[in-house]
């Protein structure tokens, strides 16, 4: 960003004119600067698009229900919500999703990545390995996507048993 103004030399007797004069100049450039950051030119303009979100605490969900990544480390535009678990696309472009799951020993999830409802990616967990076995699985996507779709995690076949901190979501537009 370039700020440009201009200030121009007052002359006169210290009077009360020129003191407005400056008071005038002063005022016009806090105003200036004010409206391009409050309307978002100072931080979201050039920012780049992404997101980090990891489980708190261990998780159970049935098929189908949104799994929410209730830690947020990164998120930049606010387009994921830790509320929903859902990431709304602020800008088209072509995007990288990246999928972390550990199951416990035992259990098996089957994360699907969504786009407004429909599958795009699948990742199978199956930790049928007993009791001190523990499974991470990583599968990452990448789409091309249109401003404001919806991309979420949910299970795709059945009960899904989620361990917390070492799974995560994160999102990232690659152009």
């Amino acid at each position: 960003m370039t700020l440009l103004f201009h200030i121009s030399s007052v002359t006169g007797n210290c009077t009360n004119t020129t003191l407005k004069l400056f008071d005038d100049q002063i005022q016009a450039i806090q105003k200036y600067v004010r409206t391009i950051v409050e309307d978002g030119s100072c931080n979201k303009k050039n920012a780049p698009v992404g997101f980090h979100a990891y489980m708190e605490s261990t998780k159970t969900y049935e098929k189908g229900v949104v799994w929410v990544y209730d830690s947020v480390v990164t998120n930049t535009h606010n387009a994921y919500s830790a509320t929903t678990g859902k990431f709304t696309t602020p800008e088209q472009g072509l995007y990288i999703f990246s999928i972390d799951t550990l199951s416990d020993p035992g259990k098996a999830s089957h994360a699907g990545l969504y786009v407004d409802g429909k599958i795009r990616s699948w990742q199978v967990c199956n930790n049928g390995g007993g009791k001190s076995q523990w499974l991470t699985c990583s599968n990452s996507a990448i789409l091309l996507l249109q401003r404001g779709e919806t991309v979420y995690v949910a299970d795709y076949y059945s009960t899904a048993s989620i361990r917390e901190l070492h799974s995560d979501f994160s999102g990232a537009k690659l152009n």
